[in-house]
């Protein structure tokens, strides 16, 4: 059983690695301008999906420290491939070690291997596939998002058509993050106030110290009264954290509609060479289109984290 542990602890490794690798192949393909795949693409879209993008996780770990940043491609595509052959080179090492393992493992065979991985992946490997999952899903989001940004400046938009374009993206990043801050919200205490998280079923409704009165009639109107207390203070905290996150929420819906409204009215007052074009207007409509599903990507999986956790 020893060694069949062994070949166990392999395959997790194994199965570590290449998920690692899905994550570093996705950074490859973005700064390589390969990974959006046309054929795989539903919609249709306006600008260039053939841009080297890198994304920003490797933009702050590789330049952060260098001052010379004119070379920015090339240390990037270096740093990148060097960390994927530093991936295949350790997953070659597990594989050849598995290999030996399992060969002189009698009655190892292909059927105990699957059902090995099966296990692996549903028990070990499966919260941290999902996280990948997410941050390859986002890698995604700020492509076209930094695409699409390129694609506005191709245009030569005026300092005005620059600054219009940054305060209404700005503005519905904010509203829909507050927007999906106040419905997580919402789910999170809807969470909380379910019979399975009610007081008795809570820590708090244990005290030791109120236990050990002999007298039972002011044992249970200690008990009593703490519930009603700590009860009120939930609700009362639930209620403050709700209306701080709803006045939030409305504040950035108010200033993102602030935005957009002086944006249709400058269309009217701006001269011709002033105003937004509707090839401009188009880019950042898609532009905060692709804000909000980032976002709401964002909040989908902290929820489904969120509820993971709690049913432990």
């Amino acid at each position: 059983m020893d060694e069949l542990r062994k070949i166990t602890i392999l395959l997790y490794k194994i199965m570590v690695i290449q998920t690692y690798q899905y994550l570093w192949k996705t950074y490859f393909k973005s700064g390589t301008g390969q990974l959006i795949v046309p054929s795989e693409t539903k919609q249709k879209v306006s600008y260039s999906t053939t841009l080297p993008i890198w994304p920003k996780e490797i933009k702050t770990i590789v330049l952060s420290n260098k001052k010379d940043k004119t070379n920015g491609n090339e240390i990037c595509l270096k740093f990148v491939s060097d960390h994927l052959n530093a991936l295949q080179h350790q997953l070659k090492q597990y594989q050849q070690e598995l290999n030996i393992k399992a060969n002189n493992f009698q009655g190892y065979t292909v059927s105990i291997q699957e059902k090995l991985m099966a296990y692996i992946e549903q028990n070990l490997n499966s919260s941290l596939s999902k996280k990948i999952e997410h941050q390859v899903e986002l890698i995604h989001y700020d492509y076209h998002i930094q695409a699409l940004e390129l694609e506005y400046f191709q245009h030569k938009p005026n300092d005005y058509q620059k600054q219009l374009m940054k305060q209404i993206c700005q503005s519905k990043y904010e509203q829909e993050t507050s927007e999906q801050e106040y419905e997580f919200l919402k789910k999170k205490i809807a969470y909380y106030n379910l019979p399975s998280q009610s007081f008795e079923c809570s820590t708090i409704s244990r005290y030791p110290l109120v236990d050990s009165i002999q007298n039972l009639t002011v044992q249970e109107a200690l008990k009593k009264q703490f519930k009603e207390v700590a009860m009120q203070s939930r609700i009362t905290l639930f209620n403050m954290y709700l209306k701080s996150a709803e006045d939030q929420r409305e504040e950035y819906k108010k200033k993102y509609e602030a935005n957009v409204t002086k944006m249709d009215a400058s269309q009217y007052t701006l001269t011709k060479n002033e105003k937004l074009s509707s090839t401009l207007v188009q880019l950042i409509n898609e532009r905060c289109n692709k804000i909000s599903e980032r976002i709401q990507s964002i909040y989908k999986f902290k929820l489904e984290n969120f509820l993971s956790k709690s049913n432990l």
